[in-house]
């Protein structure tokens, strides 16, 4: 067996053993608080939601570990921090990309002696070509930890340049029987993706903090620093996967108006980011089930994979639904959402049953305007006024769901929704779709339909809306569920469970 092996399986006991209120094996004694660096990508502490819930719940919830988090998120404005931090809690810095400034804005004719002409192609090669070659990778995102003073020399290189155009028409022209024949891409294709992989060797170069655990919260660029401490320091990397990423930018680029060649290419990236984490992580805690089917699917060894729910506090004692016929819904307001279905929804719902009040609280995800936007011309136009409202965000979501009879969500994709686990906690019967892990969760104790029908959640509705009986049999089965396998408490304990095993494995090969 290889050390890596014994790492994920021995992780995986330990997480088994906090499952079952086990007693621990003997750990490592050690002489300071073990510190943690977790990344994050558009989340924590910058932005309200399940993720950035969870993140709080667990820095927040585990103190004897020292915990930094480098958050990176877009530019353009300065980010507002949203959570309060702990006292071992501290903010890391910030990384900023996608920024509207272009790099390169002026090309050297000549090699500027130290930098590394070749790195964009190799970018391009090991995060877009569907061949892997991690170590080319990690070598080039080391070398830009190393040399940040030489990516601007670099990528304002005309050989750099000449060299990834030739490197990106290798990838175009890539055949493999699983995959279709990727489109034609022009300049403007080319150039975009130059400035995205500048931003990757930007992201590479950002100098960390020390740390004993790196806990990275998406597999896309929040992996990226990650992957350079991983590779150069041999720090372990326990990656959590809400959402799976890879999926996430499929669903993306499906539904979004950009041309072939911009799918191609964010996907592509994506992926290339993905499968990277994947094979540098020491241990993979996917949220649910269900999207570790999809981290197997990808190709990661199952023997990394230890699914690690959501948990929230103990709920309460169980209080029945008040009977105001009011169905809720709790989450941003996102594509990812899909807030139109919702509103369509609304409107079968009300041409069936009358005195029906809809409630979505939650803001727009930032980036994510015009899409606000379009939602609330949909509700004037489906003639919600007064049925359908637009509530914000709120900071007490316990009682917005404890005024519901019904709680509603239309997402396409999602992990362990923590919206979900609430309506549980408050006895509150759940009306989803089957995405996720939610048909885990819900089974027995919800109503589950497929992602955009329409009908079949408005069915789920007035069915529940309509027979109070019923609706409190689901709630009362999905506040014991949560009591006994969703709660804050064990999600902790298997973290502290998973953090201090790979700890113990850290010290020991040291030895």
């Amino acid at each position: 067996m290889t050390a890596t092996a014994s790492l994920q399986e021995r992780a995986q006991t330990a997480v088994l053993d906090a499952t079952a209120g086990a007693a621990r094996a003997p750990v490592v004694r050690r002489t300071r608080a073990p510190r943690v660096l977790m990344t994050t990508e558009g989340t924590y502490p910058f932005a309200v939601g399940g993720v950035s819930s969870w993140c709080h719940v667990v820095v927040g919830g585990l103190p004897e570990f020292t915990w930094r988090i480098l958050p990176i998120h877009a530019g353009g404005r300065r980010p507002v921090q949203l959570f309060e931090l702990a006292p071992h809690v501290a903010l890391a810095g910030r990384i900023e990309v996608w920024s509207e400034q272009m790099p390169p804005r002026r090309w050297n004719s000549g090699r500027r002696r130290g930098a590394r002409p070749g790195l964009p192609a190799e970018l391009a090669r090991t995060l877009i070509g569907w061949r892997r070659d991690d170590a080319l990778l990690l070598d080039a995102l080391a070398w830009c930890r190393a040399h940040p003073d030489m990516l601007r020399p670099t990528f304002r290189s005309i050989d750099a340049w000449d060299r990834f155009v030739a490197e990106l028409e290798r990838v175009v022209a890539e055949r493999h029987p699983d995959i279709a024949p990727p489109p034609e891409l022009d300049a403007v294709d080319a150039a975009t993706l130059y400035q995205q992989l500048y931003w990757v060797a930007r992201t590479a170069a950002v100098r960390t903090p020390p740390a004993d655990v790196l806990h990275v919260t998406a597999a896309g660029w929040a992996a990226i620093p990650a992957l350079v401490d991983r590779h150069v320091a041999g720090t372990p990397l326990l990656l959590t996967e809400h959402g799976v990423y890879v999926r996430e930018a499929y669903l993306a680029a499906a539904r979004g108006g950009a041309s072939a060649g911009e799918r191609f290419l964010s996907t592509r990236l994506a992926r290339g980011l993905s499968l990277a984490t994947y094979a540098a992580a020491d241990v993979i805690a996917p949220v649910t089930e269900a999207n570790a089917a999809w981290e197997v699917g990808l190709g990661v060894d199952p023997r990394k994979v230890c699914v690690i729910h959501n948990g929230i506090p103990a709920p309460r004692a169980f209080i029945s639904s008040p009977g105001r016929r009011k169905v809720v819904s709790i989450g941003r307001i996102d594509p990812l959402k899909d807030v139109q279905t919702m509103l369509r929804v609304a409107a079968e719902v009300g041409r069936r049953m009358t005195d029906v009040q809809f409630e979505y609280w939650g803001a727009p995800t930032a980036g994510q305007e015009a899409y606000a936007a379009a939602c609330e011309r949909l509700r004037v136009r489906l003639g919600l006024d007064g049925r359908f409202r637009f509530m914000g965000q709120t900071s007490t979501p316990d009682e917005v769901l404890r005024e519901a009879d019904v709680v509603l969500l239309t997402s396409i994709s999602e992990g362990m929704p923590m919206a979900v686990l609430e309506a549980m906690a408050q006895g509150r019967a759940v009306v989803a779709t089957g995405v996720g892990g939610v048909p885990d969760v819900l089974h027995g104790c919800g109503i589950i339909a497929s992602s955009g029908d329409v009908e079949a959640l408005a069915s789920g509705v007035v069915m529940l809306l309509g027979d109070r009986e019923f609706a409190g049999r689901m709630g009362r089965r999905a506040f014991d569920r949560v009591c006994g396998e969703y709660t804050q408490a064990l999600c902790l304990d298997r973290y502290r469970a998973l953090i201090g095993q790979l700890l113990d494995e850290a010290s020991e090969a040291r030895r």
